[in-house]
């Protein structure tokens, strides 16, 4: 790429209305490479005057000696460094100095090839003849003009050497035409095979631009419509436009060349209100705390999180597309959330654990589908799903900062003999487990009623050996009161025995079954 930009050539103008004031009829050559058939008036202080007819009046061009290659008449003379004693040439010089240099008429000329196609400098006025390709310009609203100058140029001069049929024509030059339908059809009519419309808009960000060429085509009865689209630093335009290409690939994808896109860094920088936060991208580790800038070389759009966890956890969520080479700056309120992780299965009826590691006999699910529940951990969750006569599925993802995260998976039915035989063998395994777990965990309940039972029985006996004291003291053994006494030390006495033989019967079971369900458990 030429590390210039094309400058259009400065072409002062004006008209004289007056037939006689043709010059000698001679072909023009600038430097660029343009030709052109003109009439040749004569050259005024480094100045070349150039004639000719432009809808039906006739123009006086002026443009700088500099810009000419070559200028010569019918006969071969050469006409921009003419040789003394050369009368045509100072014959056109002479008609040339009563030229007024007040009336400007217009600010362009038109220049024929020896194909009949037509092409101008920097400029062009309304149609009037065929152009191949033409560039309409861009089309800029609130953007500053210099910008706007700059890119139409660069852009122009890069069409230009890609492909020498392209033509920069100004849409806003041409007469009765509002719109780019009304341009479009004006060159079609002319038979021209290709229009690039240009946009320039301010982009998402304060600090960007975007960039638009739509491309016209007509190759068929109906045209061909293609755009390409780029984003340019709004501060760094010449930086973006010259050193970093991105011009230039964009000119080329207008045209329908694939550009190989080098991987560039965006920059995105996030506040928070309050700062602090937790930040992250979805299904990736956290990234920094808030505020903070992060560099990424994605392209795409990019889901953020921010998360506080302070006595309550708080949160938000945002989407962001990077600006290659740009920072994209972002705000984020957060708000006080408890989200909750709503599960479905297809069929429903599995089994749901906490956990990405292998689910044993030990395991215990948290709950079964469908169902939901609140976790209040932002980051990433595994979850395992197992249900009777389908594959176990291990679910991970990220559990973002936001109200409700909905899950729906479709379980896989196991088809093979040997692998649904496994499940249920381990299946029948597990239930014994259980069963031997419930079973130790059933024993207490005897232990601590035998235990009850024995206590009762300790008291009984404690009763009755006082009353038994009581009996070895001098009374009548033939009294009531003592027969009385004597009865109820009996009565404590059996109670004592049957308590204890019941508490050690309810011992006895618990430790059975504490035996029967360790020996299942293992």
């Amino acid at each position: 790429m030429k590390k210039f930009f094309y400058i259009p050539l400065l072409i002062l103008t004006t008209a004289l209305h007056a037939a006689d004031s043709k010059g000698i009829e001679a072909q023009v050559e600038l430097i660029s490479g343009t030709t052109q058939k003109a009439q040749f008036l004569g050259i005024e202080k480094d100045t070349v005057n150039l004639g000719g007819y432009i809808k039906d009046k006739f123009t006086i061009v002026r443009i700088p000696k500099s810009q000419f290659k070559s200028i010569v008449d019918k006969q071969g003379n050469d006409l921009l460094s003419p040789v003394k004693g050369d009368s045509s040439a100072a014959a056109a010089s002479d008609s040339s100095t009563g030229t007024s240099a007040d009336s400007i008429s217009t600010a362009n000329t038109e220049v024929a090839d020896s194909s009949g196609n037509t092409s101008t400098d920097s400029t062009a006025p309304a149609p009037t003849a065929v152009y191949t390709k033409v560039f309409a310009g861009y089309e800029a609203e609130g953007i500053e003009p210099h910008k706007a100058a700059l890119l139409t140029s660069l852009t122009a001069e890069l069409l230009k050497e890609s492909d020498t049929s392209f033509v920069f024509a100004d849409s806003k030059q041409i007469e009765d035409c509002s719109d780019n339908a009304c341009i479009q059809d004006k060159y079609s009519k002319l038979g021209t095979k290709e229009i690039l419309f240009g946009k320039i808009s301010q982009g998402k960000s304060a600090d960007s631009l975007e960039l638009q060429l739509k491309r016209v085509q007509f190759e068929d009865s109906l045209p061909t419509i293609s755009i390409a689209k780029a984003t340019i630093s709004a501060t760094n335009v010449l930086s973006d436009a010259v050193v970093s290409d991105k011009i230039k690939n964009f000119v080329q994808e207008s045209q329908g060349i694939k550009v190989k896109q080098a991987n560039k860094k965006s920059y995105i920088h996030v506040e928070t209100d309050p700062e602090g936060a937790m930040l992250s991208k979805s299904e990736k580790d956290a990234l920094c705390k808030t505020p903070c800038t992060f560099v990424t070389l994605d392209t795409g759009k990019i889901v953020l999180n921010a998360y506080w966890k302070v006595e309550h956890l708080w949160g938000a969520q945002a989407t962001v597309r990077p600006i290659p080479g740009d920072t994209v700056k972002i705000s984020l309120k957060l708000k006080r959330i408890s989200p909750e992780i709503r599960i479905m299965t297809q069929p429903s009826g599995a089994e749901i654990y906490t956990s990405s590691e292998e689910i044993t006999k030990r395991s215990r699910p948290i709950a079964h589908t469908p169902n939901k529940f609140t976790y209040t951990d932002p980051g990433l969750v595994n979850l395992r799903l197992r249900r009777e006569g389908y594959r176990d599925s291990l679910v991970s993802f990220y559990l973002a900062p936001v109200p409700e995260t909905t899950l729906n998976i479709e379980l896989q039915e196991i088809k093979d003999f040997n692998e649904l035989q496994a499940q249920k063998d381990w299946i029948r395994s597990r239930k014994i487990y259980h069963l031997g777990q419930t079973l130790m965990g059933s024993a207490i309940a005897p232990v601590v009623i035998g235990a009850l039972f024995l206590y009762l029985g300790q008291r009984d006996y404690s009763e009755a050996n006082d009353l038994k004291d009581e009996l070895k003291m001098p009374t009548d053994p033939n009294g009531a009161n003592f027969q009385k006494k004597k009865e109820k030390n009996h009565d404590l006495a059996e109670s004592g025995d049957h308590k204890t033989i019941a508490g050690v019967s309810f011992i006895g079971a618990g430790i059975v079954l504490f035996g029967i369900g360790l020996y299942l458990t293992f």
